[in-house]
């Protein structure tokens, strides 16, 4: 006979299983009682059959198991694997669904992945340093903000370098210049407030330009012409943003055609009011002051001649005017011919003209020069 519960092959007579501890048939009907005898007799001399077996400590009642290992608690005891209760499938559950992957490890990737594009950009930036320089000697480590920031300075400071040097180099030439164009008339000293050769309009000066119904204005073979076709008349080709008060005046006059050959200062070519200097090719000179551009309004201070200027066409003179407060001191050729006092205008634009007193007339211009006191 086998146990009901864990199929265990019974020995003979045994009122519980010796394996789980299930009670056997012999158990409820025993072997000298009848089919029809009641499960548990009611007879004194028939001993109740002893309790199962438990782990709850010693056996209240003293009587032991028919075997001497008590057996085992069916409650406790798990079911063999080949036991399957009912013919039921065994229920497995199901695995614990996946936790899903975190975004930190996107964050972690990123973060290493970021260092490595530095430290790698940071290595090519020292070592394309290094090779610039050429130099065999160890390069010291350089972070690339440190070698974003050197290079920055090194540009910068080339820069400044730059302009540094070229500063240097126009105020080397500005003092070659000031050197080699000293102040030749009295009082002497004084700074080189306008220099221009007068080839061209290139120097800021503004010299007028154009040609009128009375004259032209014009830059032409290396000179500054003015010209006029209309005799008994003088035009005048003015510096516009010049404006000097106390200074020395020269520039190189040579009458090409015609008559006479001049400058204007402290004028107001707007108005007409200026001083007026001019030397002639037959070797006379005129020293006037202009209330307007009429004529009506003129004022001699001196005229006369001088062998100091060179006579006849094609001839080149230097013509000068010192003008020191009242005092106005011509020059021609850096001789001094005369001098006045007026005190009718204390600055204003410097001009050349020609004066074709009896014919038209050409005059070209050239190096104009001028010291301020």
């Amino acid at each position: 006979m086998k146990c009901s519960a864990c199929g265990m092959q019974l020995p003979a007579g045994v009122a519980y299983c010796p394996n789980c501890g299930t009670p056997t048939p012999a158990f409820y009907a025993p072997t000298d009682t009848s089919s029809n005898n009641p499960t548990v007799s009611s007879s004194s001399e028939n001993a109740p059959p002893p309790p199962p077996y438990t782990n709850y400590g010693s056996q209240q009642y003293g009587t032991q198991s028919p075997y001497n290992t008590p057996p085992p608690n069916p409650y406790n005891t798990p079911l063999p694997p080949s036991y399957v209760p009912n013919n039921e499938a065994q229920f497995v559950p199901p695995p614990p669904p996946s936790k899903p992957r975190s975004n930190r490890t996107g964050l972690i990737i990123g973060i290493v992945v970021l260092l490595l594009v530095i430290i790698v950009g940071g290595v090519l930036a020292v070592s394309h340093l290094g090779t610039q320089g050429g130099s065999t000697s160890a390069t010291p480590t350089v972070a690339p903000a440190q070698a974003t920031g050197a290079a920055q300075a090194h540009a910068t400071s080339t820069a400044i370098a730059a302009v540094t040097a070229t500063a240097q180099a126009q105020a080397s030439a500005t003092a070659s210049v000031i050197a080699a164009n000293p102040n030749p008339y009295t009082p002497g000293l004084g700074n080189l407030a306008l220099i221009d050769p007068l080839s061209d309009n290139s120097k800021g000066y503004k010299w007028d330009t154009g040609t009128q119904t009375d004259g032209t204005c014009a830059f032409s073979g290396g000179s500054y012409h003015s010209s006029t076709p209309k005799t008994q008349f003088y035009y005048v080709c003015s510096a516009a943003v010049t404006d000097f008060s106390n200074f020395a005046f020269e520039v190189q006059a040579k009458i090409v055609q015609g008559d006479c050959a001049g400058m204007v200062f402290r004028a107001d070519t707007n108005t007409g009011k200026l001083y007026f200097f001019e030397v002639c090719q037959d070797g006379t000179y005129n020293f006037s002051r202009y209330l307007d551009f009429t004529g009506n309004n003129v004022k001699d201070l001196a005229g006369g001649s001088s062998a100091a200027i060179m006579t006849g066409l094609n001839q080149t003179n230097t013509i000068a005017v010192v003008a020191q407060s009242s005092t106005l001191t011509i020059y021609v050729n850096k001789q001094k011919i005369t001098a006045a006092t007026d005190s009718s205008f204390t600055h204003g634009q410097i001009g050349l003209f020609a004066d074709a007193s009896n014919h038209p007339t050409d005059v070209a211009f050239n190096n104009a020069k001028v010291w301020t006191y």
